[in-house]
């Protein structure tokens, strides 16, 4: 009896302890889960600040960028401006003291030049029946009327004639033509065409102006496309208001001082004459006319 009661207790000790190791065992398994929860966590948060960091970065440096982008763009607007502004001023500062010299005559406010205004010169002469106005473009910005100018080829010539009698005579109108072949211009504008020593002649009329186009044979010209351009400038731009009929001539072809537009008109008691390298540049020049 005693033998049993001695195992019995053997057997219950044995039980409580191996019931407090697996206590311990879950303790810790317990302990480890959790310890593993929270690196995971920390890795999560990590990766997290992370991000965060790289993507403050990116806009960071995207505004930076988007920032020197406006300030470069701003300033090659700012220079253009500027240069825009010295062009404008130069014509007007020239015209100014033009008008000074020479009172009462038309001139125009807008040089007609696409590039090179920053070197506009102008040189004139006056008399007593007639003003002539100069426009060239030099290596350099030279004072109204400097000697040097007579030397460059002007892209533009201003004549005044004053106290004409018979504005006629100057101006070289030429009535519409009949029995000739006709050319259709553009829309409803047709012109008629006929040839005469080695050139072939484009003329149409429009209100008091009559256009005539002329073009070189020899050199295998066409007055049509020229033609078109001249009405198609003639609609944007208009032409100055005129005391009786007047006349624009155009020769194919523009180069530097050829001088191939000239447009002829009476204001008043004087006759005009605007001779040009280019039909954009007198029609431009024309529109500004005061």
């Amino acid at each position: 009896m005693k033998k049993n009661r001695k195992n019995l207790a053997l057997l219950l000790l044995a039980a409580s302890l191996l019931a407090g190791c697996a206590g311990q065992s879950n303790s810790q398994s317990s302990q480890s889960s959790q310890a593993k929860s929270e690196k995971k966590a920390e890795s999560k948060a990590s990766s997290k600040s992370a991000a965060k960091s790289a993507a403050s970065s990116a806009v960071s440096s995207s505004a930076v960028s988007s920032t020197k982008s406006s300030s470069s763009q701003a300033s090659s607007k700012s220079a253009a401006s500027s240069s825009q502004r010295a062009d404008v001023n130069r014509m007007g500062t020239l015209t100014s003291q033009l008008r000074v010299k020479l009172p009462g005559m038309l001139l125009p406010a807008a040089d007609g030049l696409g590039q090179g205004s920053s070197n506009l010169n102008i040189r004139y002469t006056s008399s007593s029946s007639q003003n002539v106005v100069y426009y060239s473009v030099g290596n350099s910005p030279l004072a109204l009327n400097d000697s040097r100018i007579a030397s460059e080829k002007p892209y533009a010539v201003l004549t005044e004639n004053k106290n004409v009698a018979d504005a006629s005579s100057l101006i070289n109108y030429q009535e519409p033509k009949t029995g000739l072949p006709a050319v259709k211009i553009a829309g409803n504008v047709t012109g008629t065409e006929e040839g005469a020593a080695g050139s072939t002649y484009l003329q149409f009329n429009q209100g008091q102006w009559s256009f005539v186009v002329r073009a070189s044979n020899v050199q295998g010209q066409k007055p049509l496309p020229t033609a078109q351009k001249l009405l198609a400038l003639y609609q944007q731009y208009g032409l100055p208001d005129t005391a009786a009929k007047s006349s624009v001539q155009v020769d194919v072809g523009e180069s530097l001082g050829s001088l191939n537009t000239v447009i002829t008109w009476a204001k008043g008691s004087s006759v005009y004459q605007l001779k040009a390298h280019s039909m954009e540049t007198a029609f431009k020049m024309l529109k500004s006319l005061k």
